[in-house]
């Protein structure tokens, strides 16, 4: 593909065209910035350990030379009169919201935290437990090499070890499947 140079020169020469924000664009982001500020000053605000890459006083400075950027070409504000305009603005009282969890979303939740638990107790008590296999086979090996004074005690001692994986892993199984039911009754519900 080949890119004419004049081209591209002349588009950047093309005069800028300046664009504003309609008044009702201006009017959010002043009651935005209140907002933010009354958020930054509150008692609530100052208790929580809250450190995310961008600040409440970032955004701040970005409403505010967004609003210094626009120039009010006109005082009056568009459809509202003057004191209008201030109780627009001025201090509203805020509706908390909480969402209220029924029983059958209670369980499923207790259900699905318990399963994924349990899965992954037992996936580290199966690799515990395939561990101790392993020892005891390799122990008995070496016990057996004594010849006539070997006793079979690791041997056995591997077996109880393979049994408790195999317990495990069937433990591991019944948990995923417990949460894959559930899991699947709530997408249905």
């Amino acid at each position: 593909m080949h890119i004419n140079l004049r081209n591209l020169e002349a588009i950047n020469e093309l005069p800028f065209e300046k664009v504003m924000l309609n008044q009702n664009q201006l009017r959010r982001l002043e009651a935005i910035d209140r907002w933010l500020r009354e958020i930054r000053d509150s008692e609530e605000f100052r208790q929580l350990e809250y450190s995310p890459d961008v600040m409440i006083g970032d955004a701040i400075q970005a409403v505010g030379e967004l609003l210094d950027f626009h120039v009010h070409c006109d005082s009056k504000h568009l459809n509202f009169t003057d004191p209008e305009w201030h109780s627009y603005l001025e201090e509203k009282p805020v509706m908390h919201i909480r969402r209220v969890k029924n029983w059958r979303e209670k369980i499923n939740s207790f259900i699905l935290d318990a399963a994924s638990e349990i899965a992954i107790l037992s996936l580290v008590t199966t690799s515990f437990m395939v561990v101790g296999t392993i020892f005891c086979h390799g122990f008995d090996r070496i016990e057996e090499s004594r010849g006539e004074k070997y006793q079979p005690t690791w041997i056995y001692n591997a077996k109880i070890f393979e049994g408790s994986a195999i317990a495990s892993i069937a433990v591991f199984l019944g948990a995923s499947l417990t949460s894959a039911c559930v899991a699947g009754d709530k997408k249905d519900a």
